[in-house]
């Protein structure tokens, strides 16, 4: 008969659909969970168990209480990376890229971050963010170096920002807190400023007064991932790594972000017209005779605006896609480059590699 495994989760950070990963394992595995801490807000006295997930914060409570447990511990954050603990986390790099990415594609080339608060999470996600916008040859403009949390200069700093700019934030607290200051100033989201947050909280995202786009950051995954862990340590099997990175899920997107910023009216129909028929092997000469235009006009009119070719804008847009199909999909290679685009799987695999650095195979393993 097997031995009941009794588990404390204790998240410093608590998040509901971490907690329904963690449970959804649990429950699959016959684990007693004990929650006591949600009603308490307690750490419990005196715990026996088999084992702790936690996601470690600043707490020195919570600290000297997981490393006292002295049992096998995994954390769902990177927090407190200074504190040698297996890990299951979100790729907060990752979601950074997906940010700019999803920027570059509606024709923004001022962009801006904005974090109320400096932590590991924040810092990672910037970067991630403007190493991705610097690759499309646009600046980052940071918001939040001086005051973050003074209102009346964020008030300030908004005004003085560059026309239509687009600005990526931590989290979707953030977005709602700034989306708030651009009313007060009468700023227009997204015509003015569009704003972009990370982790889709539907109860923040959908109850504004212009629901917010957010990245779907997969904590779900990350609390199941992180369980999976867990009993591998209780089981006294060894790990094949001590830091498992979950990519986000792509974006909803909302009206926060749902503008082209493009001025040309005609490169906004080709951008429209490039999102609906990318799945199609269509080249610049097919978009050209399209829309009436010889194909160096339309070249140097896209270029002007977009600050790339329509090469270049296309094969983007198919590996934002191939990607999500990679991740989240079990197509095999063959059908995720017939349904991208790609003329066959060869030469998407090669493009993949060439722009990832991984091939479409490695990447899913990845």
């Amino acid at each position: 008969m097997i031995q009941t495994k009794h588990v404390l989760m204790v998240l410093g950070s608590y998040d509901q659909s971490a907690h329904e990963g963690i449970a959804r394992y649990a429950g699959q595995h016959a684990w007693h969970l004990n929650v006591s801490i949600l009603k308490d807000f307690q750490l419990p006295e005196h715990w026996q168990g088999d084992g702790i997930i936690t996601s470690m914060n600043n707490s020195r409570q919570l600290e000297d209480f997981i490393l006292n447990a002295k049992v096998p511990t995994v954390d769902l954050s990177i927090w407190r990376e200074d504190i040698d603990l297996p890990r299951v986390a979100a790729d907060n790099d990752e979601i950074g890229r997906v940010g700019a990415q999803h920027f570059i594609e509606m024709g923004h080339r001022n962009c801006a971050w904005f974090a109320l608060a400096s932590n590991p999470v924040s810092q990672t996600r910037y970067q991630g963010y403007s190493d991705e916008l610097a690759k499309a040859g646009i600046e980052c403009i940071r918001l939040d170096t001086q005051r973050p949390q003074d209102a009346a200069f964020i008030r300030q700093r908004l005004l003085e920002l560059p026309k239509p700019c687009a600005i990526y934030t931590k989290s979707d607290y953030d977005s709602a807190w700034l989306c708030n200051l651009c009313f007060d100033v009468d700023l227009r989201v997204p015509d003015d400023i569009a704003i972009l947050g990370a982790d889709d909280n539907p109860l923040i995202c959908e109850s504004q007064a212009v629901p917010l786009s957010s990245v779907r950051h997969d904590l779900k995954r990350i609390g199941y991932e992180g369980a999976a862990m867990l009993d591998q340590l209780m089981a006294d099997q060894p790990l094949t790594e001590r830091l498992k990175l979950i990519k986000p899920r792509g974006i909803s997107v909302r009206k926060s972000t749902d503008a082209l910023a493009v001025t040309d009216p005609l490169i906004r129909e080709v951008l429209v017209y490039l999102k609906s028929h990318y799945r199609r092997s269509i080249g610049t000469a097919e978009i050209a005779e399209q829309f009436k235009l010889s194909r160096r006009s339309l070249e140097l009119r896209f270029r002007e605006q977009m600050h790339s070719s329509i090469r270049e804008f296309l094969i983007r847009l198919r590996i934002n896609e191939a990607k999500a199909l990679l991740n989240y999909s079990k197509e095999p290679i063959e059908t995720i480059a017939a349904m991208t685009g790609f003329c066959h799987a060869p030469h998407f695999s090669s493009t993949f590699k060439k722009i990832v650095g991984l091939s479409p195979t490695q990447f899913r393993k990845a």
